[in-house]
């Protein structure tokens, strides 16, 4: 079984893909604004390299929000025309989830954190258990005040507004705050698609498939 799991949802994109459950391709790629004419290529160049046509793709993952509106628009649309073109369906995942993902059985609580600009967060609480990760706070965009509300044991924070709101984690959590290097901050595609491959069942159709923003972008703001 193959899955093709895609990462749109910050400032880098990634694609991965698991053949029965081994990772045997990856990539990663600079994705601001204006680049998005990049990711159907790179894709393309991926399963050529690996001699993947895209027809053998048995399902295809995506990290589906919150993240950049722009990029989460970008993923979403190609993932949907991969899926119209092959009949084949799709697993959306939580970009908080994925980041969360990246420290498996970690002994503290984990608080993916990703900037939402006008002064709030994009955030979720995890916790490992023995053999699963749990979700303890659903995904919400909320100031920091608010989230550091949540905050009542030793937790690591990682994601991009982690690194933005450091100083003042620190400051008002003292040594409950665990920051960890800017290098673990972003969602990884392999784990995009391993997520997926646990939740084959919660696949849907590409049609069913839309961007989770958790609140309004600015154009649906100033336009209604």
């Amino acid at each position: 079984m193959r899955i093709l799991g895609i990462d749109t949802s910050t400032k880098f994109a990634g694609i991965a893909v698991l053949e029965d459950g081994k990772l045997i391709a990856q990539s990663t790629m600079q994705f601001m604004a204006g680049h998005s004419e990049k990711l159907l290529p790179e894709i393309a160049h991926v399963l050529e390299i690996m001699k993947i046509p895209i027809e053998t793709i048995d399902y295809y993952a995506i990290t589906a929000g919150p993240g950049s509106f722009t990029g989460l628009r970008v993923g979403v649309s190609t993932v949907k025309g991969f899926c119209f073109m092959t009949q084949k369906k799709v697993i959306p995942v939580s970009t908080l989830e994925v980041i969360a993902w990246s420290f498996p059985y970690c002994k503290y609580q984990i608080c993916p954190i990703l900037d939402a600009r006008k002064s709030e967060v994009f955030a979720a609480l995890f916790k490992w258990t023995e053999t699963q990760i749990q979700r303890i706070k659903e995904d919400s965009v909320i100031n920091l005040e608010a989230l550091i509300q949540w905050i009542k044991e030793k937790t690591v924070f990682i994601g991009s507004g982690a690194e933005l709101y450091k100083e003042k984690l620190i400051e008002k959590l003292g040594n409950k705050a665990i920051l960890l290097p800017q290098v673990y901050s972003l969602p990884d595609p392999a784990i995009v698609a391993f997520v997926a491959l646990q939740r084959l069942k919660e696949a849907i159709h590409a049609k069913d498939l839309k961007p989770v923003y958790l609140r309004k972008s600015e154009a649906e703001i100033k336009f209604g």
